[in-house]
């Protein structure tokens, strides 16, 4: 993929767990990579606290196929042909319990490594767990944390469409759809994504117990903000994540 546009490529040759797997790999970072499996949260659940990686700070699990694809609540999370998305779950060793504003800074820093990636696509967020390109989902996350003794697995599963979305799905699309027309995808940028995005995911995890700082309220304000489906802008955020819509006040976590 390195040094190629991924449109030039057949898309059943482009595998994008094996792309980031390989990226890990080169980064250093402990990768557990199947071509398919039931779900990267379940297997990074599974092996949270196994003995051969309690020295890892982060495992990161990848593959181009999911079978039982889960999100928030009862949802469920479809990719299309198999090796078009990343499929991945981040798993961070703490000394800490993640606290509800966890949600609000993982958001965040998808968020940020996509738009800083790729900035002038219209990329916003949706609370509490979508990315969204204009109107259409591109992105969705799922945390769950496993504890053990006085360490916890802070597990950010992340789902991304990169070369293509689910065609049974009108309201997603792709990076690589989402390209103005003759735009390559190319592979450095999405490897700097990856750069960008383990940047990003790193920091919040490190502080995902604290309040919200100030400029994490306005710069969440700001991506929500502009989401084009919203029907009623938020106007303040409060250092837990409540967001307010004049003087409606909403739980992050109830949305």
């Amino acid at each position: 993929m390195a040094g190629k546009t991924v449109n030039e490529n057949p898309m059943s040759e482009i595998r994008i767990g094996d792309v980031t797997a390989k990226w890990a790999r080169n980064n250093h970072l402990h990768v557990e990579y199947k071509a398919q499996q039931e779900s990267t949260n379940l297997t990074a659940k599974e092996l949270a606290f196994e003995e051969d990686l309690l020295e890892e700070a982060l495992c990161l699990f990848v593959t181009d196929h999911q079978t039982a694809g889960r999100g928030r609540g009862k949802n469920t999370w479809t990719d299309s042909t198999a090796g078009s998305s990343l499929l991945s779950s981040w798993s961070y060793l703490l000394p800490m319990m993640p606290q509800p504003t966890a949600s609000c800074l993982v958001g965040l820093a998808v968020y940020r490594a996509c738009s800083t990636t790729w900035p002038f696509l219209k990329w916003n967020l949706k609370a509490p767990n979508d990315i969204y390109i204009g109107d259409k989902k591109v992105a969705g996350i799922l945390l769950e944390t496993v504890a053990q003794s006085d360490e916890a697995r802070f597990i950010i599963g992340l789902g991304v469409n990169v070369t293509s979305s689910p065609a049974n799905v009108e309201t997603s699309t792709s990076i690589l759809q989402s390209l103005p027309e003759g735009a390559p995808l190319l592979g450095e940028d999405y490897t700097a994504f990856l750069d960008r995005l383990v940047f990003e995911l790193s920091d919040a995890a490190s502080h995902c117990d604290q309040p919200l700082s100030p400029t994490d309220q306005l710069s969440l304000l700001h991506a929500l903000n502009l989401h084009p489906l919203l029907k009623e802008k938020y106007t303040a955020m409060e250092a837990d994540g409540s967001l307010y819509m004049g003087a409606k006040k909403i739980n992050w976590s109830e949305l």
